[in-house]
């Protein structure tokens, strides 16, 4: 199995095939099982169809790697950014304290962090169940 990152400016994709010998042509041939793009939480159902049992083992396995090493990275790169925000806020209180229309605007803004985390929350809760389904499925292909 092969996997590779096809590098589109808008949409990233991912691209699996395998190599098959072909005794008319006497060489490896690569077929492509599909595309999809990266930002989908589960490899494409039509790739997995065109899979043997222990294909599907290995492109799940895969998958799995992938998605936590991609989902580390962005939590990395948004704990880096952390201290900087707070300090950045620390100061923003120091201004707005005597303000009181910088204080309500102050206030919009708190309810759409607090939006923004209940969403990243349930993101992460939807892509655990994904995880645990991916397992599930990969438990039942190889017993």
């Amino acid at each position: 199995m092969q996997f590779r990152l096809l590098e589109n400016k808008a949409r990233p994709k991912w691209e699996i095939s395998r190599w098959t010998y072909s005794p008319e042509k006497k060489r490896a041939i690569k077929e492509t099982l599909g595309t999809f793009p990266c930002y989908y939480s589960m490899v494409s159902r039509d790739i997995l169809d065109k899979c043997t049992t222990q294909e599907k083992i290995e492109v799940l396995e895969w998958w799995r790697v992938t998605s936590e090493a991609v989902n580390r990275e962005c939590i990395r790169s948004q704990v880096i950014k952390l201290p900087v925000i707070f300090r950045n806020l620390e100061t923003l209180l120091g201004v707005i304290q005597d303000s009181p229309e910088d204080l309500a605007e102050l206030k919009k803004h708190a309810y759409a962090f607090k939006d923004a985390v209940s969403k990243v929350v349930h993101r992460k809760s939807h892509q655990q169940k994904n995880q645990e389904t991916a397992a599930f499925l990969e438990e039942k292909l190889t017993s």
